[in-house]
Protein backbone atom coordinates (compact mmCIF):
# COMPACT_ATOMS: atom_id res chain seq x y z
CA UNK A 1 0.00 0.00 0.00
CA UNK A 2 1.67 3.40 -0.91
CA UNK A 3 -1.50 4.88 0.22
CA UNK A 4 -2.27 6.93 4.07
CA UNK A 5 -5.31 4.39 5.51
CA UNK A 6 -6.85 5.76 8.27
CA UNK A 7 -7.65 2.71 11.10
CA UNK A 8 -9.25 3.45 13.96
CA UNK A 9 -9.50 1.31 17.24
CA UNK A 10 -13.23 0.16 17.55
CA UNK A 11 -13.97 -1.61 20.97
CA UNK A 12 -17.21 -3.34 19.27
CA UNK A 13 -19.23 -3.51 16.18
CA UNK A 14 -21.21 0.21 17.07
CA UNK A 15 -18.17 2.02 17.62
CA UNK A 16 -16.69 0.65 14.46
CA UNK A 17 -19.61 1.19 12.43
CA UNK A 18 -19.26 4.79 13.70
CA UNK A 19 -15.63 5.51 12.98
CA UNK A 20 -16.67 4.08 9.50
CA UNK A 21 -19.59 6.63 9.32
CA UNK A 22 -17.17 9.44 10.29
CA UNK A 23 -14.31 8.58 7.20
CA UNK A 24 -12.27 5.76 8.43
CA UNK A 25 -10.93 3.36 5.96
CA UNK A 26 -10.63 0.63 8.41
CA UNK A 27 -11.15 -0.80 11.78
CA UNK A 28 -9.77 -3.09 14.40
CA UNK A 29 -11.38 -5.14 17.34
CA UNK A 30 -10.80 -8.17 19.43
CA UNK A 31 -12.67 -11.38 19.29
CA UNK A 32 -14.25 -13.35 21.72
CA UNK A 33 -10.57 -14.28 22.91
CA UNK A 34 -6.71 -14.10 22.12
CA UNK A 35 -6.91 -9.87 21.98
CA UNK A 36 -4.83 -7.70 24.53
CA UNK A 37 -7.76 -5.98 25.47
CA UNK A 38 -9.57 -8.42 27.84
CA UNK A 39 -12.72 -6.05 28.22
CA UNK A 40 -13.51 -5.93 24.70
CA UNK A 41 -13.78 -9.22 22.92
CA UNK A 42 -16.91 -9.45 20.42
CA UNK A 43 -18.52 -12.22 19.61
CA UNK A 44 -18.62 -13.54 15.98
CA UNK A 45 -22.09 -12.61 15.69
CA UNK A 46 -21.00 -9.01 16.22
CA UNK A 47 -17.96 -8.92 13.70
CA UNK A 48 -19.97 -10.50 10.92
CA UNK A 49 -22.47 -7.31 11.50
CA UNK A 50 -19.33 -4.89 11.41
CA UNK A 51 -17.70 -6.67 8.36
CA UNK A 52 -21.58 -6.70 6.58
CA UNK A 53 -21.57 -3.29 7.35
CA UNK A 54 -18.29 -2.07 6.88
CA UNK A 55 -17.73 -3.77 3.18
CA UNK A 56 -21.00 -1.85 1.71
CA UNK A 57 -19.04 1.53 2.12
CA UNK A 58 -15.07 -0.37 0.76
CA UNK A 59 -14.04 -0.22 4.57
CA UNK A 60 -11.98 -3.07 5.60
CA UNK A 61 -12.21 -4.84 9.85
CA UNK A 62 -9.39 -6.33 11.51
CA UNK A 63 -9.61 -8.78 14.02
CA UNK A 64 -6.84 -8.74 16.74
CA UNK A 65 -5.44 -11.87 17.99
CA UNK A 66 -2.35 -10.46 19.43
CA UNK A 67 -1.70 -12.27 22.51
CA UNK A 68 1.23 -14.89 23.18
CA UNK A 69 -0.68 -18.12 23.18
CA UNK A 70 0.07 -21.17 24.97
CA UNK A 71 0.65 -24.43 23.29
CA UNK A 72 -3.20 -25.67 24.38
CA UNK A 73 -4.74 -22.33 23.20
CA UNK A 74 -3.20 -22.68 19.44
CA UNK A 75 -6.53 -25.21 18.23
CA UNK A 76 -8.80 -22.76 19.82
CA UNK A 77 -7.40 -19.46 18.37
CA UNK A 78 -7.19 -21.48 14.80
CA UNK A 79 -10.65 -22.00 15.35
CA UNK A 80 -11.43 -18.31 15.94
CA UNK A 81 -9.39 -16.99 13.34
CA UNK A 82 -10.84 -19.90 10.77
CA UNK A 83 -15.10 -18.57 12.20
CA UNK A 84 -14.03 -14.81 12.07
CA UNK A 85 -12.80 -15.33 8.15
CA UNK A 86 -15.87 -16.81 7.45
CA UNK A 87 -17.62 -13.68 8.65
CA UNK A 88 -15.80 -11.29 6.75
CA UNK A 89 -12.46 -10.48 8.22
CA UNK A 90 -10.46 -8.89 6.23
CA UNK A 91 -7.46 -9.14 8.43
CA UNK A 92 -5.89 -10.60 11.44
CA UNK A 93 -3.19 -8.28 13.62
CA UNK A 94 -1.20 -10.84 15.40
CA UNK A 95 1.76 -11.34 17.91
CA UNK A 96 2.37 -15.41 18.55
CA UNK A 97 4.76 -16.58 16.22
CA UNK A 98 3.19 -19.75 15.71
CA UNK A 99 -0.05 -18.11 14.31
CA UNK A 100 1.85 -17.54 10.82
CA UNK A 101 1.81 -21.23 10.42
CA UNK A 102 -1.86 -22.21 10.75
CA UNK A 103 -3.25 -23.92 7.66
CA UNK A 104 -6.58 -22.85 6.31
CA UNK A 105 -6.08 -18.68 7.32
CA UNK A 106 -6.38 -17.16 3.70
CA UNK A 107 -6.47 -13.83 4.73
CA UNK A 108 -3.80 -11.30 5.22
CA UNK A 109 -1.49 -10.84 8.80
CA UNK A 110 -0.19 -7.91 9.68
CA UNK A 111 2.23 -8.73 12.72
CA UNK A 112 0.82 -6.73 15.45
CA UNK A 113 2.73 -3.48 17.76
CA UNK A 114 3.57 -6.48 19.88
CA UNK A 115 5.79 -8.14 17.87
CA UNK A 116 8.32 -5.36 18.97
CA UNK A 117 9.44 -4.35 15.88
CA UNK A 118 12.00 -1.47 16.03
CA UNK A 119 14.77 -2.21 13.56
CA UNK A 120 15.23 -3.81 9.90
CA UNK A 121 16.59 -7.54 11.23
CA UNK A 122 13.34 -7.57 12.72
CA UNK A 123 10.78 -6.20 10.29
CA UNK A 124 12.69 -8.68 7.85
CA UNK A 125 12.15 -11.43 9.94
CA UNK A 126 8.34 -10.78 10.02
CA UNK A 127 7.66 -10.35 6.21
CA UNK A 128 9.97 -13.67 5.80
CA UNK A 129 7.69 -15.18 8.03
CA UNK A 130 4.71 -13.55 5.67
CA UNK A 131 3.34 -10.96 7.26
CA UNK A 132 1.40 -8.84 4.71
CA UNK A 133 1.88 -5.61 7.43
CA UNK A 134 4.06 -4.46 10.37
CA UNK A 135 2.74 -2.65 13.17
CA UNK A 136 5.71 -0.53 13.58
CA UNK A 137 6.82 0.12 17.67
CA UNK A 138 5.25 3.93 18.38
CA UNK A 139 8.56 4.96 19.84
CA UNK A 140 10.58 5.06 16.25
CA UNK A 141 12.18 8.01 14.86
CA UNK A 142 10.93 8.73 11.27
CA UNK A 143 14.79 8.10 10.09
CA UNK A 144 14.27 4.65 11.39
CA UNK A 145 10.90 3.96 9.89
CA UNK A 146 12.14 5.33 6.24
CA UNK A 147 15.36 2.61 7.21
CA UNK A 148 12.74 -0.02 7.59
CA UNK A 149 10.85 1.00 4.61
CA UNK A 150 13.68 0.44 2.58
CA UNK A 151 14.46 -3.07 3.86
CA UNK A 152 10.76 -4.17 3.21
CA UNK A 153 8.33 -4.39 0.63
CA UNK A 154 5.13 -5.50 2.68
CA UNK A 155 2.97 -2.40 3.94
CA UNK A 156 3.85 -0.39 7.30
CA UNK A 157 1.61 0.73 9.83
CA UNK A 158 2.70 3.36 12.59
CA UNK A 159 0.53 5.02 15.25
CA UNK A 160 -0.33 8.56 14.85
CA UNK A 161 -1.80 8.67 18.05
CA UNK A 162 -2.87 7.02 21.46
CA UNK A 163 -1.26 5.97 24.61
CA UNK A 164 2.92 5.71 24.48
CA UNK A 165 3.57 2.91 27.32
CA UNK A 166 6.25 3.46 29.37
CA UNK A 167 7.86 0.18 28.42
CA UNK A 168 8.91 -1.15 24.54
CA UNK A 169 6.05 -2.33 22.71
CA UNK A 170 5.84 -5.84 22.77
CA UNK A 171 7.37 -6.53 26.13
CA UNK A 172 5.41 -5.49 28.28
CA UNK A 173 5.72 -7.09 31.77
CA UNK A 174 4.05 -4.81 33.80
CA UNK A 175 0.20 -5.59 33.89
CA UNK A 176 1.21 -8.75 34.52
CA UNK A 177 3.36 -7.92 37.80
CA UNK A 178 0.42 -5.31 38.35
CA UNK A 179 -2.66 -7.39 37.80
CA UNK A 180 -1.60 -10.81 36.97
CA UNK A 181 -2.28 -10.75 33.26
CA UNK A 182 0.53 -10.04 30.86
CA UNK A 183 -0.24 -7.31 28.16
CA UNK A 184 1.01 -9.93 25.83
Amino acid sequence: MRVLELLAPARNADIGIAAIDCGADAVYLAGPAFGARKDAGNSIEEIARLCSYAHKFGARVFLTVNTILYDNELAQARQLMIDAQEAGVDAFIVQDLAVFAFEGINVPLHASTQCAIRDVQTACFYESLGAARLVLERELSIEKVKEIRKAVSCELEFFVHGALCVCYSGQCYMSERIAGRSAN
